[in-house]
């Protein structure tokens, strides 16, 4: 009787997108629209990921790198707010991204800013942003819309409405 030879099990091959996704599984993009270079549009992010040693910065290339590749994101587009008492609060809209870019989120942007902005007495918007945290199994991180929100002042707030107002005129030239 001849003996059936018994096949090696197959592995199954490398997936580098699954290995990025699990290993920025913990990362964290944000900005806010007054955060800009001096003499320039260009808006500054900052990028991290959490490692071992906590929350590391990231290098851009590595930040530019995540937002192009498919991620799942948890995408926060928020406005720090302040009454005339000095009570400070986020208004804020929440989408669930999943395999997909960051970099696609840019018309979505634009419908979730408006959408914060109407919710909003307009003379207590101190600055509107962004936050994006990736996510491996399931969203779960409640407090990423309170990361750095920084200082409510009225400079900022004066900064935002130049900003808002550059921004509406692009949004209407398009």
């Amino acid at each position: 009787m001849a003996r059936k030879q018994q096949q090696p099990r197959r592995r199954k091959g490398h997936s580098g997108q699954k290995r990025a996704q699990r290993f920025f599984g913990r990362t964290r993009i944000w900005t806010w629209e007054t955060d800009r270079e001096p003499g320039t549009d260009a808006q500054n992010a900052v990028a991290v990921s959490r490692t071992i040693r906590g929350w590391e910065p990231l290098p851009p290339d590595v930040a530019n790198a995540i937002t192009r590749h498919r991620n799942n994101w948890i995408v926060c587009v928020r406005a720090l707010c302040q009454d005339g008492s000095g009570t400070e609060w986020l208004e804020e809209e929440v989408r669930i991204m999943q395999n997909q870019r960051l970099n696609d989120f840019n018309e979505l942007y634009h419908d979730l800013r408006e959408k914060v902005l109407a919710a909003q007495r307009y003379d207590q918007v101190i600055d509107v942003g962004w936050i994006a945290g990736t996510w491996v199994k399931e969203p779960k991180d409640e407090e990423l819309s309170l990361v750095d929100l920084g200082e409510a002042s009225k400079a900022r707030q004066l900064l935002w409405r130049d900003v808002d107002a550059d921004y509406r005129k692009q949004r209407e030239a398009a």
